[in-house]
């Protein structure tokens, strides 16, 4: 920790590419935290109320657009509700290991 002008300054560590380790200035005005919690609980509510709703209309549609029976159209949004949660950390290792933030919202 530095001191100038009665200001302290934390370092952070980063490690490059080359495998040096740098020390930077942490930014005090950093954004995140607790701070954007609210919006993440919001919006993973807004989701779940979403998906929730479109369960009784699929299972009206394979019922009568596809002429399934209950039992195989509950089964099988049973399998699409598992594979959506599933696929979400799949796609949460893909972005955080090789593709980054950016590009998977491009996607």
């Amino acid at each position: 920790m530095a001191i100038e002008d009665g200001v302290t300054e934390e370092k952070v560590a980063f490690l490059h590419k080359n495998d040096k380790l740098e020390l930077q200035p942490q930014n005090p005005t950093r954004k995140g935290g607790l701070r954007t919690m609210p919006f993440i609980f919001v919006n993973e509510s807004f989701e779940r109320m979403a998906s929730s709703g479109l369960l009784p209309n699929m299972i009206l549609y394979l019922i009568n657009g596809y002429h399934l029976e209950a039992a195989s159209g509950s089964v099988i949004l049973s399998l699409w509700n598992a594979a959506s949660n599933t696929m979400a950390i799949f796609g949460a290792f893909l972005s955080d290991s090789y593709l980054g933030r950016f590009r998977v919202i491009a996607l």
